[in-house]
């Protein structure tokens, strides 16, 4: 899955890309999930929206096998804009 590790503020969102190999698999669906919704959702297509503040983990998970991948959200408070 890419990226990897993912820096987000508050309200942006980030897409990530999961590769199933061989690239020939007769299943290629996955299933995307955040293992703590409160800083970080992730929809079926891996479209990760940050909530809030904190630190979650994307699980990609192939449906043919099991097989899984991990990505790294770090959400930070956007920046107060100096007058």
């Amino acid at each position: 899955m890419t990226p990897k590790t993912n820096n987000l503020e508050v309200g942006a969102t980030r897409q990530l890309n999961a590769t199933v190999e061989p690239s020939d698999a007769e299943n290629q669906s996955v299933t995307y999930v955040s293992d703590d919704d409160t800083v970080a959702s992730v929809d079926s297509d891996g479209l990760v929206t940050a909530i809030a503040e904190g630190t979650a983990t994307i699980t990609v998970t192939t449906d043919d096998g099991g097989h899984t991948d991990e990505a790294t959200i770090n959400v930070t408070e956007p920046e107060e804009p100096e007058d």
